[in-house]
């Protein structure tokens, strides 16, 4: 385990032999440098109370006996030391399959800061796109909409007064509540090529419809804080226009490949088995079965489970380690992936005097006491990260180097009830973590 820690920078080797051998002398020994990249250790190294520990498993076994979610990941390094990295309960409430740490989540909106956020500070720092342009600078066929002058920094911090969401799947049901044929196949096939679920491929033209219906849709003349998933679907399109492949593709090979995170990414079926891979819901509604290995997210499942906003799976460590290169301001593995300002300009709040806690792509603590915190009362305000619908989180926080991560499938088998946030486990988790490092 020490070995491996060395090999990819985890642990900095700087031995030297005391005495001479057969094969080497006195002082020969290889000086790697500094570490490099995530270390794993023990909760003393950093100073971690092992009676947090126990509480965090008590958190979590509350969740799991109230069925808040059938299982979890939680995981959490401090100064770039993974000191906590446990996986609990199971896939379903069936308790057929354990959970393990390379095991799947559907991350849900974490999607947002993983992929397309990162993505975005790239164009930036390329001067591809400026934060304070409007959207129809990069999509001209915006001009004389009402989408014409949407400031990109208004639209990444949700006060551009875009509605929250479509739910563009709801168009393509017929009368009876089932799949228009008009609009769905079986199988694949030219004319419906979009694979949604097994057994269910929408018809190619619907991208363009579901444009159009982002397009259509009303503008707030008020521009005040308002979560909205709309702005992604755009965002996605500007991307993938300018860099001339799916998103899927590039954050792939900038981000996730470099960074050596091999279960991070979109459309998990095509690399990881689905057995491996948590399922959410069971649409009984629209996809008419138990979604696995396919995104939940019904916008995003319409684009073939590629979405600005939605479609990125992957186990707490990999989605650590992209956190854990956001608290070192853009660096990890010797690597510099972002200017050290572009991370601190994007987790930064952009509009706190309107009582909008938000960064750029980032969500952060709320300051407003009145207000749903999605962060624990005892992290700074520098702190920044996402939660997602499916039950997920991750944070950070450049004053205590803490790196959070919170993976379970609390939508299973139905989204409708959220436990999760009633009995408070992600904040509270968190909580503790904070707690047990002072």
């Amino acid at each position: 385990d020490l070995s491996a820690q060395i090999i990819f920078g985890g642990i900095p080797s700087q031995g030297k032999l005391p005495v001479t051998t057969v094969n080497w002398i006195a002082g020969s020994g290889v000086n790697t440098g500094p570490q490099i990249r995530l270390k794993y250790t023990v909760p003393e190294e950093v100073g971690f109370s092992r009676k947090a520990m126990e509480r965090i498993d008590s958190i979590v076994a509350e969740g799991i006996k109230e069925h808040a979610f059938p299982g979890c990941q939680v995981f959490a390094a401090k100064d770039g030391k993974v000191f906590f990295e446990k996986s609990y309960g199971h896939f379903t409430y069936e308790k057929k399959h354990t959970v393990r740490k390379d095991d799947l989540y559907d991350i849900a909106s974490i999607t947002k800061i993983v992929a397309t956020v990162p993505a975005v500070m790239k164009m930036v720092e390329e001067k591809k796109m400026n934060m304070d342009e409007e959207l129809s600078t990069y999509l001209p066929e915006l001009k004389g909409t009402n989408k014409e002058e949407i400031v990109i920094r208004e639209m990444l911090a949700h006060q551009a007064g875009l509605k929250a969401w479509i739910p563009f799947y709801l168009r393509t049901l017929d009368p009876d509540g089932g799949r228009d044929k008009k609009f769905y196949r079986s199988t694949f096939s030219d004319s419906f090529p979009i694979y949604v679920a097994p057994g269910v491929f929408l018809t190619k033209g619907y991208r363009d419809t579901i444009y159009k219906s982002i397009t259509n849709s009303a503008v707030s003349p008020v521009h005040t804080y308002l979560y909205s998933d709309l702005g992604y679907y755009y965002l996605k399109r500007i991307i993938e226009q300018e860099k001339n492949m799916l998103l899927s593709i590039y954050a792939d090979s900038v981000f996730y490949h470099p960074l050596g995170l091999p279960l991070l990414g979109f459309q998990p079926r095509l690399r990881i088995p689905t057995a491996r891979i948590a399922p959410t819901e069971n649409d009984k509604r629209w996809r008419g079965q138990l979604i696995q290995g396919d995104v939940h997210d019904q916008g995003a499942a319409m684009l073939g489970g590629i979405g600005g906003h939605a479609g990125v799976f992957s186990n707490a460590n990999d989605v650590g380690v992209m956190m854990q290169l956001f608290l070192n301001y853009g660096e990890y593995g010797g690597r510099r992936y972002f200017d050290s300002m572009t991370v601190a300009t994007f987790t930064s709040y952009q509009y706190l005097q309107n009582g909008n806690r938000r960064g750029i792509g980032f969500d952060k603590p709320e300051t407003d006491p009145e207000k749903p915190n999605p962060a624990c009362d005892s992290i700074s305000c520098n702190s920044f990260g996402h939660q997602g619908f499916t039950g997920t989180q991750a944070w950070a926080d450049p004053e205590t180097g803490l790196v959070y991560v919170f993976l379970s499938n609390r939508i299973y088998p139905d989204a409708e009830q959220n436990k999760l946030v009633q009995l408070g486990i992600r904040t509270a988790i968190m909580q503790e973590l904070v707690e047990g490092l002072k």
